[in-house]
């Protein structure tokens, strides 16, 4: 009787176990939570860095991906500030998609790859990758090498887009 009562929660258990692993893999592999984008947003600042005590310096540090993929967010938006949605997206947007990044030492575009294609609108992909190439040279990274990330543009019908690095939300 016994055997057949902890039987359950052992299965409850080994999901939960399982739960906790498969979220701390998919942190460690680079996928943003919200705890590592607020983190990544309070140090992207130019020039700031976190000093062992916990205080700012302004000495310029190596970043984290996240932290310099919210940088070049930072630069996007700045470029184009009357192309970005304020405020939190609608349910429902005119597209997403998802593109690959790859950046040279200096900044400059050296390759771009669809991974999700917002195929039903290609006037946004048409857009957002004269968007990208207009913002070139973007900040360079803190080691000064060749970087490869991941940006998720959400497009609202007006035209506007927020990316998923510095999204408001979602309704």
């Amino acid at each position: 009787m016994l055997a057949s009562t902890l039987k359950p929660l052992k299965s409850i258990a080994l999901l939960i176990a399982a739960t906790i692993f498969t979220s701390a893999s998919f942190a460690l592999d680079g996928d943003l939570s919200v705890a590592s984008l607020e983190s990544a947003r309070s140090l992207s600042r130019p020039g700031t860095r976190l000093n062992p005590d916990g205080a700012r310096t302004g000495i310029q540090s190596p970043i984290s991906p996240d932290q310099y993929r919210v940088r070049v967010a930072e630069h996007i938006y700045k470029l184009n500030t009357d192309k970005v949605f304020q405020g939190r997206m609608p349910p429902l947007l005119k597209a997403i998609g998802v593109v690959e990044i790859q950046l040279n030492a200096t900044g400059d575009i050296k390759n771009l790859k669809w991974n999700r294609a917002p195929l039903q609108a290609p006037e946004v992909m048409q857009e957002i990758e004269r968007t990208l190439r207009s913002a070139a040279p973007f900040p360079v990274s803190a080691k000064a090498e060749s970087v490869v990330f991941t940006e998720t543009w959400l497009w609202h019908k007006s035209g506007r887009f927020q990316l998923l690095s510095l999204t408001e939300g979602q309704d």
